[in-house]
């Protein structure tokens, strides 16, 4: 069936190419897409909602739009675990066009009707899909791309989220509610069509002894014919591991394995980071920052609060674009390191200015506004999409979906704590003390990576687990590379 779709067996091509496992990487993150227009939605629609002409029966109180914003966190890491499972089992392609259909038909609610509770109901199953969107497309893309690119196709993963944000931010700005909605539901039934004639990973067609045809899906991936020799090499090396290793959801597993289990440690603090380093509160208190700053008469900062988020999405896909560029050149632990550097510093400014604006001292309105720019910025060229590419380089195949499921699971539920405490804390100790937390958080963090957090770029699990182990790495026949 591959060998009919893609011209897997082209005698004529002579070099290789990562075009198209760039292409199949994109198209495997739409779900992510499908998250990111799910996650601002809200933003560009609340006042319509709230307002006297809302498409709901009656305008929506603040409580019902916080448990619209808040529902997607909640059923999330469930659906983890599901798709988790889902994925071991059936597959990663059948998990990902299962997660698709709960997208749909939470897109296609919302056009049939708006009433509150149908709203976030909506959400609900968007939040379902989506998460199983985070578990598999990460699996999916490390197990297609080659070594030398699977930090930048990794990183796809949260560019694929930033563009969603920007897309529903400027439909919402631009185009009528309904007429938004169906542009939306289209996202997830176009991926789900193009996702039926897309083939299984390698990894888990060996895994069901189909080899020829895992063969052929790599030659087509990597624009070989699928009986060079290099293609059949890396099918042997999957065979290898496949044999040493049973594909199950098996958390004992990985807990028996005291250098899997650091390795696990490693990958959720890294995750964890991101959740606590403040970068989404900063996106949620956005609003009020351009405010503050449009208070000064020599700031030039006056925004609409669709323009703001418009301006906040566009910083965070230039930063995901960079990501893209330098994860494969600079590995992913300077990069990882330096954007938490600048991440911590601009807290750290944030919240000298909040602690200014306390005691009635006026700082320029530009300067709270740079700072979370930079914030932003540092959050979606790193501190965003570098946990995820750590986090499958540093597991086999056999505990990848198993590492997967559990620290998307934690980080998802980690983010509704997050949301919902965030104003308390403010009420709490201020909010200059709340940023300085998470400033200390993010520069903490660059000493954790030098010291505990080995480098994966280009490396296989022998070298990484050496690193963790603190040990120089000793020669063995037959080791298995990390695929």
């Amino acid at each position: 069936m591959v060998s009919k779709i893609y011209n897997v067996n082209d005698k004529d091509r002579k070099t290789g190419s990562k075009h198209n496992q760039i292409l199949m990487s994109i198209v495997v993150c739409m779900p992510i897409l499908a998250y990111g227009t799910a996650m601002g939605w809200i933003s560009p629609n609340k006042a319509l909602l709230m307002g006297e002409s809302s498409p709901s029966e009656r305008p929506l109180t603040e409580e019902e739009v916080s448990w619209m914003a808040s529902i997607m966190f909640i059923f999330a890491p469930i659906a983890v675990f599901v798709y988790g499972v889902a994925a071991d089992k059936f597959g990663r392609k059948n998990a990902l066009l299962c997660a698709t259909l709960p997208i749909s038909v939470g897109w296609a609610v919302k056009l049939i009707c708006a009433h509150p509770i149908a709203l976030i109901a909506a959400r609900a199953l968007i939040g379902f899909g989506s998460g199983g969107g985070f578990v598999v497309c990460p699996l999916y893309v490390k197990e297609i791309s080659e070594d030398s690119i699977r930090g930048m196709t990794g990183t796809f993963i949260i560019f694929s989220q930033t563009v969603g944000n920007v897309v529903v931010f400027i439909l919402g700005d631009l185009l009528p509610f309904k007429t938004v909605l169906w542009i939306l539901l289209a996202i997830p039934l176009v991926h789900f069509c193009i996702l039926l004639r897309l083939p299984e990973t390698p990894s888990y067609l060996v895994k069901c002894g189909k080899n020829e045809e895992a063969a052929k899906v790599l030659g087509w991936l990597r624009s070989f014919p699928n009986t060079d020799k290099s293609i059949s090499d890396e099918v042997e090396r999957l065979i290898i591991e496949q044999n040493t290793s049973e594909l199950k959801f098996s958390p004992k597993l990985l807990f028996a394995d005291k250098t899997a289990l650091k390795a696990f440690w490693v990958a959720l603090i890294v995750n964890l980071t991101r959740e606590f380093c403040g970068c989404i509160a900063v996106l949620v208190y956005a609003s009020h920052i351009f405010a503050e700053a449009g208070k000064d008469p020599d700031s030039s900062i006056a925004l609409s609060p669709n323009k703001q988020s418009i301006l906040l999405a566009s910083v965070q896909i230039v930063g995901s674009f960079l990501a893209c560029q330098l994860v494969d050149r600079t590995g992913r632990k300077p990069l990882l390191a330096v954007t938490s550097v600048v991440a911590g510093v601009s807290m750290c400014l944030l919240g000298v200015w909040f602690y200014l604006q306390s005691i009635s001292v006026a700082l320029p309105g530009w300067l709270p506004i740079t700072a979370l720019c930079f914030c932003i910025f540092a959050d979606a060229s790193g501190l965003q999409p570098l946990p995820f590419v750590i986090m499958t380089e540093m597991f086999s195949f056999q505990l990848r979906g198993t590492v997967a499921t559990l620290i998307m699971a934690i980080s998802l539920g980690t983010d509704f704590a997050l949301l919902k405490l965030f104003a308390p804390l403010n009420n709490c100790i201020g909010y200059h003390s709340t940023f300085w937390i998470f400033s200390f958080i993010c520069l903490a963090n660059v000493f954790y990576l030098i010291l505990c957090v080995p480098e994966t770029k280009m490396r296989n699990l022998e070298d990484i687990y050496a690193d963790l182990e603190g040990r120089r790495r000793k020669r063995k026949k037959n080791v298995v590379p990390n695929v």
